[in-house]
């Protein structure tokens, strides 16, 4: 979060903030560029190392990943505050949201990024919606396509969005409410790894990093400013489902 009022005061801001001060004996250079520039950047090589890059099978041929520093919600659906009863129908027992239901529904438009991949499940559902160009789809491929997705949302260009909640705080303006909705079947915690692309440059940094990110400090760096940008109502959920997972892994 490099930019505007909060600037620096991100979760991906302490964490850097944290390895910067646990590991004098390493020189730090930050960054900021558009995610696809980043991960092209590390797949061509070169002394570089990500914060936010979540774990899949393609990244880890060019980056190496730590244990967990922490846990995020995943993306889920942003609607307005003032909309709730729209969506009732679409809310399981578990107080997710049926995705595949709501998407079936043409009479609600929904907001995509024009280059952005939501996940395996997501994906495939969209999938047929924008081979037929159905009707309830509208795209934005701007720069910054979740701050313009969230304000298009606030001035009803359409009924709903995905995102992750700390997106919808961050950019949701003062006049308008916003609310996040956990999607059925992909409500799993997602894991925060520091990752380091491969090479003997990198070899010594990744192993202190490594070290550093099992420490309590770090989940509790991490968390603390992670749970700074969740919505009240979010914080519950969010403590309830990290537990159970601490619960199960020990």
């Amino acid at each position: 979060m490099s930019q505007g009022e909060y600037a620096h005061q991100g979760y991906i801001d302490a964490m850097y903030k944290f390895l910067k001060e646990s590991l004098p004996q390493y020189q730090f250079s930050e960054k900021t560029v558009p995610w696809a520039r980043a991960m092209h950047t590390a797949q061509m090589g070169g002394p570089y190392c990500l914060i936010s890059a979540f774990y899949t099978p393609e990244r880890a041929k060019f980056l190496r990943f730590t244990e967990p520093y922490g846990y995020f919600l995943p993306l889920g659906l942003v609607v307005r505050a003032e909309d709730k009863a729209k969506f009732a129908e679409f809310i399981t027992a578990s107080d997710r949201i049926n995705i595949e239901k709501l998407l079936a529904d043409e009479k609600l438009i929904i907001g995509l990024a024009g280059d952005r991949s939501y996940g395996p499940l997501i994906d495939g559902l969209l999938a047929p919606l924008l081979a037929s160009d159905a009707p309830n789809v509208h795209k934005a491929y701007q720069d910054e396509s979740s701050k313009i997705l969230v304000n298009m949302l606030g001035h009803k260009r359409f009924d709903y969005m995905f995102g992750y909640p700390s997106e919808m705080v961050f950019y949701e303006a003062p006049t308008i409410k916003l609310l996040f909705y956990q999607i059925d079947g992909s409500d799993k915690l997602l894991e925060g790894r520091l990752s380091c692309t491969k090479g003997p440059v990198t070899d010594a940094v990744f192993a202190d990093v490594s070290k550093l990110v099992t420490r309590q400090e770090s989940f509790s760096v991490f968390q603390g400013a992670y749970e700074r940008w969740l919505p009240e109502y979010l914080l519950g959920p969010y403590r309830q489902q990290l537990a159970q997972l601490r619960k199960a892994k020990f």
